[in-house]
């Protein structure tokens, strides 16, 4: 499992008072609701059948009061292809593959040239196209390459801009610039964080390869700050070759990191909880734990994917770990444009 391939599941919104993310209409958006703030929660293979035997086997869990207190739309869809890269672009920029140009995240360019090319003139288009961790400048290390030490412990001082992480020399090559082509260029649509950003609003998000940085959308600028372990990095002190994901254990402690940045960005401090700048008007996370659970037919003693019905998920599928519900946190369930 060399990557995470997984249909995006469900994607969650928590409003706690929604700033409109347009700059006309932010002030009658917040006089009207009073919404400030909208985190965005996607969970990796996370289907509406195992949201719903979810909350019917956890009535009193923070997924069932998010249900319960908001909305519960059935009739979304997943693009085509179904996967983690075009999935999230999708639900940060509303768009198709074939409006955003992100069909997957390992794909061919007829009009690129191959990564490395230095000289231009009377090179022949068509190229590889790799967004994942193939791009880090260590695809080994969680830190991706930025010389952290005390990993995984030190993770949270990661940079919050990884595009700094990535090795130019791995990236596509424009035939009319002669310059690398990084992930944010690709993408042919504008994010919900640049929206954000032109309204004069903070934005956050934290995600599971430096590639991830495609979310700041073509201007770049988009998302303030950016967290991004590496998760197909080898698990320190673990096997030879074992990444995050090969281990369902492993994939809720990486999940945690991100969780931590999250709620340091809730009591307004950056993912580092190093500079106060504010708690974001849209920020958020991954999950991977679903995912991996899914995936592996066995884990830390438990089994995984589903009971013949394909319904029930054995243990370690049925769990959603990470997603706490805090108490000395309060927000209200709502809708995001």
């Amino acid at each position: 499992m060399s990557k995470t391939k997984t249909a995006l599941g469900a994607a969650m919104v928590v409003a706690a008072g929604l700033t409109a993310l347009t700059a006309g209409s932010a002030a009658a958006g917040n006089a009207q609701n009073g919404v400030r703030h909208v985190l965005l929660i996607s969970v990796d293979g996370l289907h509406q059948q195992d949201l719903t035997w979810y909350v019917d086997h956890h009535p009193s869990s923070a997924l069932a009061a998010l249900v319960g207190r908001g909305v519960d739309y059935t009739n979304a869809s997943t693009p085509v292809p179904s996967d983690s890269f075009p999935g999230m672009v999708a639900q940060v920029t509303g768009g198709n593959p074939a409006t955003t140009g992100v069909y997957y995240d390992d794909t061919f360019n007829h009009a690129l040239l191959p990564a490395g090319t230095t000289n231009c003139a009377g090179v022949k288009p068509g190229v590889e196209v790799t967004y994942f961790e193939a791009l880090d400048k260590n695809p080994l290390s969680i830190d991706a390459g930025q010389g952290l030490a005390g990993l995984p412990g030190s993770i949270l001082n990661l940079t919050g801009n990884p595009r700094t992480l990535i090795d130019p020399a791995t990236l596509p090559v424009d035939p009319k610039t002669c310059t690398p082509v990084y992930p944010h260029q690709y993408l042919k649509v504008n994010t919900v964080f640049e929206v954000a950003r032109q309204a004069g609003l903070g934005t956050a998000w934290s995600d599971k390869h430096p590639a991830y940085e495609i979310l700041n959308g073509p201007s770049g600028t988009g998302i303030q700050d950016l967290f991004t372990p590496e998760i197909n990095s080898q698990v320190p002190g673990g096997p030879a070759g074992g990444d995050w994901t090969t281990d369902n254990a492993s994939t809720r402690q990486y999940d945690s990191y991100k969780v931590t940045a999250v709620l340091n960005e809730i009591d307004g401090w950056d993912h580092s909880r190093t500079h106060r700048v504010g708690t974001p008007a849209i920020f958020g996370m991954n999950f991977q734990t679903v995912s991996t659970g899914q995936k592996l037919p066995t884990s830390d003693g438990m089994t995984g994917g589903y009971l013949a019905d394909g319904v029930t998920p054995r243990p370690a599928a049925g769990q959603l770990a990470g997603l706490h519900q805090h108490p000395d946190r309060r927000v209200r369930v709502g809708t995001a444009p």
